[in-house]
């Protein structure tokens, strides 16, 4: 038993107590999550188990819970808690060493958890995929801002701290994972992606033929760019519909629409050179005039 699993074993008792829950940000977070009802979802990580209610709700009685953690103590706290729950199973083991059943879940959640194994991220990443069903998601989420993690964990010389969420999201993606959603606020973090399918690379759905003869349609080179692009102004968006519904002053709201505004310029930049140097340049070089002309007119109403 290493020093961090002794910690969490001896910091049982009065986990709850030191860390005490906020209902309405674990609720938000449940919301971006999207767990749909009659789901299988897997908390990762669960601790003395603050989100298994809130999961419970989501997946509802057709759906089933697994809480797995490697500390007994702490598995003994929520398994006192919320054994009523349906569907729910509390399972004790290291999440890097256990033998999870292959595409079994919906979701895996991950909450204040990454950064207790974010030194070995890639073997996480690689295991969760394998027990994700195909379209699952992988969810990594905080109920604090990432700079307070980063504060919480600044004494672990041997661990990276929680990077930016469009810097996790491209490490995800770079996994086999589709970018769902990334926000990155001063009092939370939260970043979902979806387990790709094989096929979910193949533009024109052939298991990898080439594109119709005349197809205007090219691939972009920088979607992954583009996606965390567009990652970051749902980030702002879902910040400036919270901002309304909690009544925040005006100016806190104008400037997150002027963020908004400047994250869809970044993104309208990377898609506008990508268009440039590859969908009309190759238009050009095949000597299709059809498409070319359809470019054009695309950049003409894009500049006006």
């Amino acid at each position: 038993m290493d020093k961090e699993h002794i910690y969490f074993e001896n910091y049982a008792d009065t986990w709850d107590r030191d860390r005490k829950e906020n209902p309405a940000k674990l609720q938000f977070l449940l919301k971006l999550a999207k767990i749909r009802a009659g789901a299988s979802v897997l908390d990762a990580g669960c601790g003395t188990g603050v989100l298994l209610p809130y999961i419970s709700r989501a997946v509802g009685k057709g759906g089933t819970v697994t809480g797995l953690d490697y500390s007994r103590q702490m598995l003994d706290k929520a398994r006192k808690k919320f054994s009523d729950l349906p569907g729910l199973s509390l399972v004790e083991g290291d999440v890097l060493k256990y033998d999870l059943p292959e595409q079994a879940y919906d979701a895996v959640v991950c909450l204040n958890f990454y950064p207790h194994i974010s030194s070995r991220s890639r073997d996480f990443v690689k295991k969760m995929r394998r027990s994700l069903k195909d379209g699952g998601s992988l969810i990594v989420m905080h109920d604090m801002g990432r700079q307070q993690v980063n504060r919480i964990h600044d004494d672990r010389a041997d661990r990276r701290l929680l990077p930016p969420a469009d810097m996790l999201a491209a490490d995800l993606v770079g996994g086999g994972f589709t970018l769902s959603a990334a926000v990155d606020w001063d009092d939370l973090y939260f970043v979902s992606v979806t387990k790709a399918d094989e096929l979910s690379y193949d533009p024109y759905g052939r298991g990898g033929a080439s594109a119709p003869a005349g197809s205007s349609h090219r691939s972009h080179t920088q979607k992954k760019a583009v996606v965390n692009r567009l990652a970051r102004v749902e980030g702002h968006l879902e910040a400036i519909k919270r901002m309304v519904e909690d009544e925040r002053d005006c100016s806190d709201v104008l400037v997150q629409l002027a963020a908004v505004d400047s994250a869809v310029v970044s993104v309208s930049k990377v898609i506008l050179k990508d268009h440039i140097d590859h969908c009309l340049a190759d238009a050009v070089r095949g000597n299709d005039l059809e498409s070319v002309e359809k470019l054009k007119k695309a950049i003409s109403i894009f500049v006006k």
